[in-house]
């Protein structure tokens, strides 16, 4: 024990150093740079302050937090948002809806404008639900001691894979339970991970979540080798349930078709969540599309900032671009439209007529194409798809109900692949409806996560 204590003590130290010495990189970070001040915990960051007394007697008082909800960005943002949904319509299903206090976190601006967004129509929807949306802390140990003493929540939840010691460390410091909720776990994460274990034997269970929802068996071994087994259960991934809710109210408004080519009709082809480190790749799909039946052309990069960076090469490529926030009238036939707007995605997979999905043409792991289909829209992706793993198995070892047995999911080992699956999409169109229809019984036997992970932050708040 003493060794254990002593050991702590020494991480803390050391683990907060390096976040102190890593402070001045990370305010120029252009990911974190905005709002850096928030990252730091400020006398307000989880909600209104008030103070009582004068002088030496004055008192601080902190708005109280009953469950505080972290989530990495844009993407585990929208799982916020349906676990909360969930969890007011448990409530008030149960007679007993309120008050509920909720701080949502995210590391990112666009996480940061979905929870904004989230939480005026969720108050309006359910006033006796309240949610403080702000940027999630620098993980360095007194930053993340501060941030628990301000919000006092009394539960933590964790979407995926959002594992921070100094929070698990502050947590276990105040009996403060985490769960964490869809959570995944790569091999290559793990190995990570035990290297401390290696070092302090069971360091990882000593600061363990209360409970763990994996989304596959495979996950949940991984989290129950670094927690113990004890701790951790397999829950239907929350994106199934995300998949399943209402697809139907997403449509594209006249205001969005006006923007494309007049003679488009049957004949655009939308490259969506390109990451950076494939947008080469994704010129290739360009290219080739161009060369074959010239398709009106969309590039909905996966994060704003790459933008820029894509107008430059398409220039550098002799390739005409124009950016959705500037135009008036229909694009020029033989431009590519580059999507500058975040919280469009699902309406331009309702106006596209083939769809490729990105983060699957580099080693990514791939974003999720799952969207795409709920809006009747087969992806294509590249072969890179290991962070959906878990939506890519049958049913049952024996069954061959895949999405790919299925024809729900097209897949090309490299960017001319992907080009040939898109141009056959273009030319033998499937009926929306009718893959709507195909995939809501593809998803029917694997609902039911965001239940579950509801009942443990319930368990683990009461």
């Amino acid at each position: 024990m003493a060794k254990t204590t002593f050991f702590r003590i020494v991480l803390r130290g050391v683990y907060g150093l390096a976040w102190a010495a890593a402070r001045p990189f990370l305010r120029r970070h252009k990911r974190l740079q905005e709002g850096f001040s928030w990252r730091l915990v400020p006398e307000d960051w989880s909600g209104p302050v008030t103070r009582t007394g004068e002088g030496d007697t004055e008192q601080i008082h902190y708005a109280e937090t009953d469950i505080w909800l972290q989530a990495a960005s844009g993407g585990e943002a929208y799982l916020i948002w349906e676990i909360i949904e969930r969890l007011a319509a448990r409530k008030e299903t149960e007679g007993r809806p309120g008050p509920l206090r909720v701080l949502a976190t995210t590391w990112t601006r666009q996480g940061l404008e979905i929870l904004q967004g989230m939480a005026i129509k969720i108050h309006e929807a359910h006033p006796w639900l309240t949610v403080r949306a702000t940027f999630f802390p620098l993980d360095a140990p007194g930053v993340m001691g501060r941030a628990l003493d301000q919000a006092r929540p009394r539960v933590v939840g964790l979407l995926e894979t959002e594992l921070w010691p100094g929070l698990l460390m502050a947590c276990e410091k105040r009996h403060i339970p985490v769960v964490v909720l869809n959570g995944r776990m790569t091999e290559k994460s793990l190995r990570n991970y035990l290297r401390l274990d290696a070092v302090e034997p069971d360091i990882w269970k000593d600061m363990a979540p209360a409970r763990v929802c994996a989304v596959s068996q495979a996950d949940a071994a991984r989290f129950a080798r670094l927690f113990g087994e004890d701790r951790v259960e397999t829950a239907p991934n929350i994106k199934f349930d995300r998949a399943a809710s209402s697809p139907e109210a997403v449509e594209a408004p006249e205001a969005l078709r006006a923007l494309l080519p007049a003679d488009h009709a049957g004949r655009t082809v939308l490259l969506a969540s390109v990451r950076e480190q494939e947008e080469e790749a994704a010129l290739a799909i360009i290219r080739a599309l161009r060369a074959a039946d010239a398709p009106a052309l969309i590039v909905a990069p996966r994060h704003m900032h790459r933008v820029k960076p894509w107008r430059k090469r398409l220039e550098e490529a002799g390739i005409p671009a124009v950016l959705r926030s500037r135009q008036e009238g229909p694009a020029p036939a033989d431009a590519v439209i580059l999507w500058d707007a975040f919280g469009e995605l699902g309406q331009l997979y309702r106006l596209a007529d083939a769809v490729f999905v990105g983060g699957s043409l580099a080693p990514l792991g791939g974003q999720n194409f799952l969207e795409a289909l709920a809006l009747g829209k087969i992806p294509c992706c590249g072969p890179h798809l290991d962070n959906f793993a878990w939506a890519l198995e049958a049913s049952a070892p024996d069954a061959a109900d895949s999405l790919e047995a299925l024809g729900l999911l097209r897949r090309g080992p490299d960017a001319d692949a992907v080009a040939a699956l898109l141009r056959r999409q273009l030319a033998s169109p499937e009926d929306a409806e009718a893959v709507c229809g195909r995939f809501r019984a593809w998803l029917a036997p694997r609902l039911g996560g965001t239940d579950q992970c509801v009942r443990a932050l319930l368990k683990h708040m009461e």
